[in-house]
């Protein structure tokens, strides 16, 4: 079915049922697993040194910050008991839908026709004036990718 399999996460609790339905469709189909997790706060370096900031502090701030994200996925796909995956871990920075969106299209060139690889990503479930005026990450990804898009929706308990 699907190859390659792209798991967009913000590792909040919202996304982690999203997560686990991609860990559970790699591991079915024996797909390729990569988790992806985006930040829009990093800085390059012309920013922090605008703002009078510590360009070497900065940098280990997101050092650091970057391997705690990467052990909270991994934590995260120990967690659902799948094992024998083969999972690549990412961490970016920029605008969430458009590196999403990004990524799988540089997954999709690399792949031989008729693939493509797959999105999982889950809803947050807010209902913000931001994203009613603007949309959502997921709505942005599913009209913009040219791949298939599963949306995983959030379900309060």
């Amino acid at each position: 079915m699907f190859s390659y399999i792209l798991c967009a996460t913000d590792l909040s609790p919202r996304s982690d049922e999203a997560l686990r339905v991609a860990v559970h469709m790699a591991a079915k189909y024996n797909a390729f697993l990569a988790i992806l997790n985006v930040h829009e706060e990093f800085m390059d370096k012309d920013e922090m040194v605008m703002l009078r900031v510590s360009v070497e502090q900065m940098q280990e701030r997101f050092r650091l910050v970057a391997t705690k994200c990467r052990q909270q996925m991994q934590d995260l796909v120990s967690s659902t008991g799948v094992e024998d995956l083969q999972v690549d871990y990412l961490i970016r920075e920029g605008e969430p839908a458009e590196v999403i969106i990004d990524i799988a299209r540089g997954i999709h060139s690399d792949m031989e026709e008729p693939n493509s690889p797959l999105i999982v990503m889950g809803t947050n479930g807010r209902d913000s004036l931001k994203e009613r005026l603007l949309g959502s990450v997921a709505e942005h990804v599913v009209r913009h990718a040219t791949c298939p898009v599963l949306v995983i929706p959030y379900l309060a308990e």
